[in-house]
C-alpha cells in the first residue's frame, strides 16, 4: 500500500451526466476518496455514451440507419477524446461500466494502470455487448465488481478482481419523521427506478392489484422518468413522481414500504441492490426478489422480506400492511445495515485501498 501523504491523481472516465453507474459507482466518491488522498478528475462526455438518436430517428432500427449510426459514433468517440488524453497526467485510469461498444482499442490508449467499473450484466445489453465486455476486461489491470456473480464472470477475463458494493450516501437518504401512516390515513407502496425497469413491475402486477383492491386506502408510488400504465390496478391508486435528482432521497420518505422486485434471470443476478439500499438507509423495510445480491443483502440483518412468488408477494405487502410495528423495527435495521456496511464513507474507504494497491 502506498504512503499515506501520497495524492493519488485518478482520470474517472464516465459515460453521461445522469447515468446512475456514473452518480453512484464514480461521482458520488469524489468528495470522501479526497479525504484518503486519491484526487479524482472526472471526464464526462457531453453527449451520454447510451442516448438515444433523437425523435423519429430513434425509433427506427439501426441497421436501417448505417450512415447516420456512423455518424453518431464518430461524435461519441470525439466526445471521449478529452477524458484519454486527461489519462496522461493521471495514476490511474478509472472507467466506469463500458467504453466506446465496438471501438474498445480506444482505450490502449489510455494511461495504464487502468480499472474497469462494472455494476450490471452489461455483456448482455446488446448484440456487441458480450465481445465488448470481454475486449474491456482484457485490456484493463484490474475490475471493480458490484457483485459476486459480476466478479465470477469477469475473473474469466481479468486475473485480478475485486468486489465493491455501489454504495449509498446515508448522509442524504435519511428516515424521515413518517411512520406507517401519513395524515391522510394512506398506506403507501413505493417503487423508483428506471421506465426500462417497469417489466420488473409489471411483473407482480397481479399481486399489487389484488393487494389494492383489497385495501383502498393503499397507494403504489412509482419514482421514475415517465409514468407507467397497468391494466389491472386504477389510475386513482397510483402516484407517479417525475425522478430528479433534487428529489430523489426526498421522495422515499413519503414510502410506507420500498420494493424490488427481479427476474431470476442472469440480468437480474447482475443488479447490485441499490434500490434496495436506498430504501434502507431511508429506513424503509423492504421486500424483494429472492435473487441474486438481493439475498445477500438479506443476509445481513432483519430488513425485509425476500419473495418467491406472486403469493408471497401479496401475502409480505399484507403482513407489513398490518403491522405497523414490525415496518419501523425492519425499517431502523435497515438503516444500520446500509450504515454498517453500504455507506459512502465504508465503500469510498474500499475504492482508497485498492486505488493504493494498483498504484
Amino acid at each position: 500500500m502506498g504512503s499515506q501523504n501520497s495524492v493519488i491523481r485518478v482520470a474517472a472516465l464516465t459515460s453521461g451526466r445522469d447515468v446512475p453507474s456514473a452518480r453512484f459507482r464514480v461521482r458520488q466518491h469524489i468528495s470522501s476518496l479526497a479525504k484518503h488522498n486519491v484526487e479524482v478528475a472526472e471526464y464526462c462526455p457531453v453527449i451520454n455514451q447510451h442516448a438515444r438518436l433523437p425523435g423519429k430517428l430513434g425509433r427506427i432500427r439501426s441497421r436501417y440507419l448505417p450512415p447516420v449510426l456512423l455518424a453518431q459514433t464518430a461524435v461519441n468517440t470525439l466526445a471521449r477524446l478529452p477524458g484519454v488524453f486527461g489519462t496522461f497526467s493521471s495514476d490511474l485510469v478509472w472507467l466506469e461500466r463500458s467504453f466506446l461498444p465496438g471501438l474498445e482499442i480506444v482505450v490502449r490508449l489510455t494511461k495504464a494502470p487502468r480499472v474497469l467499473d462494472v455494476d450490471d450484466a452489461v455483456w448482455l445489453m446488446n448484440p456487441l455487448g458480450e465481445n465488448s465486455a470481454k475486449l474491456l476486461a482484457r485490456s484493463v489491470d484490474a475490475v471493480i465488481a458490484g457483485n459476486d456473480y459480476l466478479a465470477d464472470w469477469y475473473s474469466r477475463f481479468c486475473q485480478n478482481v475485486y468486489v465493491v458494493p455501489t454504495a449509498i450516501d446515508c448522509q442524504r437518504f435519511t428516515p424521515g419523521e413518517r411512520i406507517g401512516k401519513d395524515s391522510n390515513n394512506l398506506f403507501v407502496i413505493g417503487w423508483t427506478g428506471t421506465s426500462g425497469n417497469f417489466k420488473y413491475l409489471k411483473s407482480i402486477e397481479k399481486p399489487l392489484a389484488r393487494f389494492l383492491k383489497a385495501r383502498r386506502e393503499a397507494r403504489l408510488l412509482i419514482v421514475a422518468d415517465k409514468k407507467p400504465s397497468f391494466e389491472l390496478i386504477p389510475e386513482f391508486q397510483v402516484w407517479f413522481e417525475r425522478w430528479t435528482p433534487q428529489s430523489e432521497s426526498d421522495v422515499l420518505r413519503r414510502m410506507d414500504v420500498g420494493i424490488m422486485p427481479l427476474l431470476d434471470d442472469d440480468w437480474g443476478r447482475g443488479k447490485c441492490s441499490f434500490k434496495m439500499l436506498q430504501y434502507m438507509a431511508s429506513g424503509l423495510p423492504v421486500i424483494v426478489s429472492n435473487v441474486g445480491m438481493n439475498k445477500e443483502v438479506l443476509g445481513k440483518g432483519a430488513c425485509g422480506f425476500g419473495s418467491r412468488s406472486a403469493d408471497e408477494w401479496y401475502e409480505l405487502i399484507e403482513q407489513l400492511y398490518r403491522e405497523p410495528h414490525l415496518r419501523l423495527i425492519l425499517g431502523q435495521n435497515g438503516r444500520r445495515i446500509a450504515e454498517k456496511n453500504y455507506s459512502l464513507e465504508v465503500v469510498s474507504d474500499d475504492l482508497a485501498k485498492i486505488f493504493n494497491e494498483l498504484v
